[in-house]
Parts: C-alpha cells; structure tokens; sequence
C-alpha cells in the first residue's frame, strides 16, 4: 500500500513538474515572438514615391522616400537597414546611381524610353521597391 502511494505521489510530482515546465517555456516563447515582432516593427520597409517631369531632352526626378536614407559614404560597405541609393535605369540599362531626393538625367535621346528608378542597398541589391514609367522625348 505505501509502495502505491509513494508511487501515486511521484507521479503526481512529476506532472506538476512538467506543467510548470509547459507553461515556463510557453511564457518564453510569447515574450520571444513579441521582441521580434517589435524587432520588425522597427525596421518598416521603405518606400519610394517618384515624380518626374521631361522639360525638352532632360528628365528631372523627384524622390520622395520613407524608412530610407541617402548614404553615397557607406556605398559598397555593410548594410544598414533604411540606408543605401537609388538605382536608375533607361530602357533596362543602368546608367546612374542617385544619392539624394532629386536628379536631373540630361540628354536623353529622342523616342519612346522605359525609366526604372529603383532602391537599392549599400551592397547595391534591391531592396524590391521600385517605380517605373514611359517618356517620350520629342526630335
């Protein structure tokens, strides 16, 4: 009879010792999924807006970008998040790298172009967040 009951209370000990574990570790991981939810939080995606007008054969562009910084100084260092330069394309070519809010590209040729304006990281990936449109430069 007291091996029954000794055996009973172990029992008994050990499933209180593994609910308490149970319920420590899923506290953990909700405190561990919040930290990185705020991580996320904190490191919002850019974005990019662009205007552009065509005045005769020069195309000026007006940039305006959130969670995102010009830096010419740490192109092709380490990446920061938020930080980096513009890609700028005609007709799928990249022809310059832009590091500030607005830009003039002079002489372009006269017809129908492509212009891709595109945000990139200090290693000069995209961070997949691009606008693109049609000119026409008239003869």
């Amino acid at each position: 009879m007291k091996t029954k009951r000794f055996l009973f209370r172990l029992f008994l000990l050990i499933a209180i010792a593994a609910g308490v574990e149970w319920f420590v570790y899923a506290n953990q991981q909700a405190q561990t999924e919040v930290v990185a939810e705020e991580s996320h939080a904190h490191h919002a995606a850019p974005t990019l807006a662009v205007t552009h007008t065509l005045e005769k054969d020069d195309l000026q562009l007006k940039l305006a970008v959130t969670n995102f910084s010009f830096s010419l100084e740490n192109m092709g260092k380490e990446n920061k998040h938020g930080e980096g330069h513009v890609h700028l394309y005609l007709d799928g070519k990249k022809i310059a790298k832009v590091f500030e809010s607005s830009y003039v590209l002079k002489d372009i040729s006269a017809g129908k172009h492509e212009v891709k304006v595109e945000l990139a990281h200090n290693n000069h990936e995209s961070y997949g967040v691009a606008e693109s449109f049609s000119i026409e430069v008239k003869p």
